[in-house]
């Protein structure tokens, strides 16, 4: 189903780009694909969609400290 009409973006598009990005930041993901720079009504689906994909899969950050 499409989340995005403006933009084409499907809710399968929204649940991979949680797992293959190392984020948990619904923003972050949300303007990455592009989701909601139209019209903007799409942006709760959306939501939803990154909430409940995030409930799922445990996301793992990557460690970007400088430890040496």
């Amino acid at each position: 189903m499409y989340v995005c009409i403006c933009k084409g973006i499907t809710e399968k598009q929204v649940r991979e780009a949680v797992t293959s990005r190392n984020s948990n930041n619904p923003k972050e993901i949300l303007k990455a694909l592009g989701v909601g720079t139209d019209c903007g009504t799409c942006v709760e689906d959306a939501v939803k969609t990154l909430i409940e994909q995030s409930a799922r899969t445990p996301i793992e950050m990557k460690d970007t400290s400088n430890k040496s």
